[in-house]
C-alpha cells in the first residue's frame, strides 16, 4: 500500500535532495500504484494520492507531466487537484489530455480555463465528447477560427442562445464555418435563417442540397430579399441602389420548388 513507511520515507528523500530522476521513478510508481487500483479506492485514498502526486509534479520537468496527463486523463476518479493543475499548465502537451478527455474538470474550471489560457488550450477543451453552453460560450466569443470551427462541428456541443447568435455572427465570410452551423440538427430556425441571410450563395446551395427540409427556408430567405430589392428599385428610380440585373441574378439563387 501507498502508506507504508518506505514509500513515504523515498518520497520525501526524492523531494528533499533526490535528482530528477528519481522524482520520475518515484511519480511512476505511484501512478502505477493508482491506476492499477483506481476503481477500488475510497474517496480519502485518493485525496492521499493527490497531496502525494501534486507534492510530485511541482518539481519534474515537462515531459514527465505530459506522461502523467496522458495516463490519468481517461481515469474516471483521477485525482482531481492534480488534474486541474495539469489542465491549467502553460505547457500544452502537459494540459491537451487533459483538457480534452478528463471527466474529473467540471464546468467552472473549464470556462475559467478557456477564460484565460491559449487557444491551444481552447481547441483542446473544444474536442471534449460533450460541451456544456456555458463552456461554448467562452469558446465561441474567445476562439479563433480553429477553435470555433471545432467546436460547432463537435456534435456533443450544447449552445445557448447566445452562442447561436456568436457562431452565426462568426460565420460571415467563412463558408466552411457556415456549413457547419447549417447543418446542426439544433441550430434553432431565427438563427438557421439569419445564417442564410448572411451566407453566401454556395453555402445556401449546399444547404439546401444536404438538407431538403432547408429549402423552403432559403426561398423564403431570398424571396424576402427580392421583394426588398424591387422595392428599392420602385422608389429610387432615378438613382437606383440596385438594378434589375441585380434582382434578376438573385432569383437564380432560389432553387425551384420540390
Amino acid at each position: 500500500m501507498m502508506t507504508t513507511p518506505s514509500l513515504i520515507d523515498e518520497l520525501e528523500c526524492a523531494l528533499a535532495a533526490g535528482s530528477n530522476v528519481q522524482r520520475i521513478t518515484m511519480l511512476a510508481r505511484i501512478t502505477d500504484l493508482f491506476v492499477e487500483g483506481a476503481s477500488c479506492y475510497s474517496d480519502g485514498q485518493i485525496t492521499l494520492f493527490d497531496e502525494v502526486i501534486a507534492r510530485l509534479i511541482t518539481a519534474i520537468e515537462t515531459k514527465a507531466r505530459a506522461k502523467l496527463s496522458s495516463r490519468l486523463a481517461q481515469v474516471r476518479n483521477a485525482p482531481p487537484g492534480v488534474i486541474r493543475t495539469l489542465a491549467f499548465d502553460d505547457d500544452i502537451e502537459v494540459a491537451r489530455p487533459v483538457l480534452a478527455m478528463s471527466e474529473r474538470l467540471e464546468d467552472a474550471d473549464l470556462v475559467a480555463n478557456a477564460s484565460n489560457k491559449s487557444q491551444q488550450h481552447l481547441a483542446a477543451i473544444a474536442e471534449r465528447r460533450s460541451l456544456s453552453e456555458a463552456v461554448t460560450e467562452v469558446l465561441v466569443a474567445r476562439g479563433d477560427r480553429q477553435v470555433v470551427r471545432s467546436v460547432a462541428k463537435n456534435s456533443g456541443a450544447r449552445f445557448s442562445d447566445a452562442g447561436f447568435r456568436m457562431l452565426v455572427k462568426r460565420s460571415n465570410g467563412d463558408d466552411a464555418l457556415a456549413m457547419q452551423v447549417g447543418v446542426r440538427r439544433d441550430v434553432p430556425h431565427q438563427h438557421f435563417l439569419r445564417l442564410l441571410q448572411e451566407a453566401s450563395a454556395a453555402v445556401r446551395n449546399r444547404l439546401a442540397a444536404e438538407n431538403p427540409g432547408a429549402g423552403g427556408a432559403v426561398e423564403t430567405v431570398l424571396g424576402g430579399r427580392i421583394t426588398m430589392l424591387e422595392a428599392s428599385l420602385s422608389e429610387h428610380r432615378t438613382d437606383m441602389k440596385y438594378t434589375r440585373q441585380d434582382i434578376s441574378e438573385l432569383k437564380l439563387f432560389i432553387l425551384p420548388k420540390r
